[in-house]
């Protein structure tokens, strides 16, 4: 049997771990591009068959024994199993922006240490009197939940943060000091410091001949060029009110097309620029949420729908955007979200552009083939 996944990936390790167990001989191949099922992975194969996915061929190993080895009381095992598939959605984005593969949003990173520090307190309360999660033996519970664990205790872990749960502390080493582990994972070299993203220096300005101090001219408060644009037959607020109160496709639209102000607002369209980097829908959610809560001195300029899309590994946010002016307010550009999205400018006149600027608008289903997950508007 054979292995394929991308190198060193941690699901091909705790893969191998499993098979060491059970005594099933394995061994690891390059992944091609055309392996895998809707370009998932890890992927197996055998004379037989062709399996894609870390639990199915985890299940397939333990079914190649007469006597399940790891499985123990399997319903408690299971319960753990499906603990470590969120332990793992909820560290992913932690452990990409150690990595480098997702960018660093301080308000998800916050999000996910809160989520973590829940997880990790229910544990080291269930492990005060245990040495193991089910029974008395290592089970495919403590590979799989360990498993989920090991990246974040190498990259994002550091003492700080994780010494509070001592319990769970000596679980987990004497899961990773096992033969079977050592023979996969090697001596594991744990996170020493917290991880903080680096920041370019910004340059020092050179210091000038001081001057004689002059007498202080009284600062005009300025006015945003926005405020002073003719006034516009099409309100805002009125839009607003009417995409909160009534029927999107049946009465907002329609609104909208009959109102909107050619002169006065501009329409836009835009795209993440890195949806490789979203492996879960809950960190695109995130993204989205980060990026209108940073929009706030846009709010008297501005509308948005954001609708998140996507399956298997990658997530999208697409949105539908309303401007005061003719282009992209300040308020926006100045947004340091802004940089990883894309903004094109739509024209109803269009056929195209209007039927996808009115489907991200409904948010109800599916757009230009990606599927529909969730919805954020910023109004």
């Amino acid at each position: 049997m054979e292995i394929l996944g991308q190198e060193n990936c941690w699901d091909v390790k705790q893969l191998l771990v499993v098979a060491k167990y059970l005594g099933i001989e394995v061994t690891v191949g390059k992944l091609e591009k055309d392996d895998g099922l809707f370009g998932n992975w890890p992927v197996l194969k055998t004379k037989d068959l062709e399996l894609v996915g870390t639990r199915a061929i985890e299940e397939f190993f333990c079914e190649q024994k007469e006597k399940d080895l790891l499985k123990g009381k399997s319903n408690e095992v299971n319960c753990w199993i499906d603990l470590a598939g969120r332990t793992t959605t909820n560290l992913s984005f932690w452990v990409g922006a150690a990595n480098g593969t997702n960018s660093f949003i301080q308000p998800v990173i916050q999000q996910t240490k809160k989520e973590i520090t829940a997880i990790l307190i229910g544990l080291n309360n269930y492990l005060v009197d245990k040495t193991y999660l089910v029974g008395e033996e290592i089970t495919l519970a403590d590979i799989v939940m360990a498993g989920a664990l090991i990246p974040a205790f190498v990259k994002v872990l550091f003492p700080q943060f994780v010494n509070k749960f001592g319990n769970v502390l000596r679980w987990f080493k004497t899961f990773t000091h096992q033969e079977q582990v050592l023979s996969v994972y090697g001596e594991l070299e744990l996170c020493k410091t917290e991880f903080k993203p680096q920041r370019k220096k910004k340059q020092q300005p050179k210091k000038k001949q001081q001057k004689k101090p002059q007498p202080k001219k009284k600062q005009q408060r300025k006015v945003n060029p926005l405020d002073q644009l003719p006034k516009s037959s099409m309100e805002l607020d009125e839009w607003k009110r009417q995409y909160s109160n009534t029927k999107t496709r049946e009465q907002a639209i329609p609104w909208l097309l009959e109102n909107f102000d050619k002169e006065g607002y501009c329409l836009y369209i835009s795209h993440y620029k890195y949806p490789e980097e979203n492996e879960q829908a809950f960190v695109a959610c995130n993204l989205a949420s980060g990026f209108m809560q940073r929009l706030e001195p846009l709010r008297k300029y501005g509308f948005g729908s954001l609708c998140i899309l996507g399956e298997n590994r990658n997530y999208t946010i697409a949105g539908a955007w309303i401007f005061r002016g003719t282009g992209i307010p300040f308020e926006m550009t100045n947004c340091d979200d802004f940089e990883v999205h894309e903004f094109v400018k739509c024209d109803l006149d269009k056929a195209d552009d209007k039927e996808y600027f009115e489907d991200l608008l409904a948010a109800d289903g599916k757009l230009r083939g990606k599927k529909y997950v969730d919805w954020k508007c910023f109004k």
